[in-house]
């Protein structure tokens, strides 16, 4: 590689994901081309070798300076290639990691590779199988009927093998976490549930407890509406209360559920935001009853009231 010097050992080695593909490649699964161009039919086997590396591995390597122009040393196959476009970067491993889990090397760096270039050799040696990819707005069962019959008029002895859409594989990759945060979710559900009925009971206690109080203050001339802003502004100051101390708690327990999250951050304000809101307005539900119920008390009723 060009401004580095060459490794003298393996452990010294810079190390990559290989993708082997064709020239629609980024097309059928949609990755960004940034900068350069991708491969075309004319890098074959008679052309120079060419290489797309993607954002990770040109920040590794290159920093801030654009990657296409420069050129690299390969192993399989070996010799120099260009690098004649920059692609974005691809989760490889799951949505929710970035490297192997697997005791192997740190690799979030990504390289393509035109299939047209590679020894028919060095390919077996790499992957035993190939890979398909194909985007269509057909049904999949219409796809898969057409691949086969274009696999059996290439070779008759190829064989399609363990079919699945990108949507099944995005499904399976979050799996465990979708079924943990149903589980969270369901708990939040009761918890929230929970919470609303207390708030009610506090608030129908409160009125019960301060039947003459309001009875007084209705006597002396205070109107309805401001009777029932007096105790719903009451309940409200507690769910701010209990919202605040609910948040602080979120901000300290949030480090431990990092692993479950995705696409959003453990101190996102939006989404704390957005619950605050919830909270206040299931406390607001709950608070209305009682605070109706104090508008509809007698004066006369009340003061007689023990």
């Amino acid at each position: 590689m060009q401004g580095h010097p060459k490794p003298t050992t393996d452990a010294e080695m810079n190390w990559a994901t290989r993708y082997f593909v064709g020239p629609d490649y980024l097309k059928a699964m949609r990755i960004p081309l940034l900068a350069g161009r991708f491969f075309t039919p004319s890098d074959d086997d008679k052309a120079p070798l060419v290489v797309v590396v993607d954002e990770a591995f040109a920040k590794q390597f290159f920093g801030n300076r654009n990657p296409v122009g420069q050129r690299i040393e390969l192993t399989e196959p070996e010799g120099e290639a260009e690098i004649v476009g920059l692609a974005g970067h691809v989760l490889e491993w799951s949505l929710l990691e970035d490297t192997p889990a697997v005791n192997a090397p740190p690799m979030r760096a990504e390289i393509y590779l035109p299939t047209m270039q590679v020894e028919a050799g060095v390919m077996r040696l790499v992957v035993p199988g190939a890979n398909v990819v194909v985007r269509s707005d057909a049904p999949t069962a219409n796809v898969l009927a057409a691949m086969r019959q274009a696999s059996a008029e290439m070779n008759s002895e190829q064989v399609l093998s363990n079919v699945e859409t990108m949507s099944d594989l995005v499904s399976d990759t979050i799996a465990q976490p979708r079924f943990t945060t149903m589980l969270l979710g369901g708990f939040a559900l009761i918890a929230l549930l929970l919470a609303m009925i207390g708030v009610y009971g506090v608030i129908s206690y409160s009125v019960q407890r301060r039947t003459n109080e309001i009875g007084i203050r209705m006597a002396l001339g205070a109107e309805r509406r401001s009777v029932f802003r007096l105790v719903l502004g009451e309940g409200m100051r507690l769910a701010v209360v209990g919202a605040a101390v609910g948040i602080v708690a979120a901000l300290a327990l949030t480090r431990l559920l990092v692993g479950m999250l995705y696409g959003v951050s453990a101190h996102d304000p939006l989404t704390y935001g957005a619950v605050a809101l919830v909270l206040g307005a299931v406390a607001a539900v709950a608070c209305w009853l009682p605070a109706w119920r104090a508008t509809r008390v007698d004066p006369m009723v009340a003061l007689r009231y023990e």
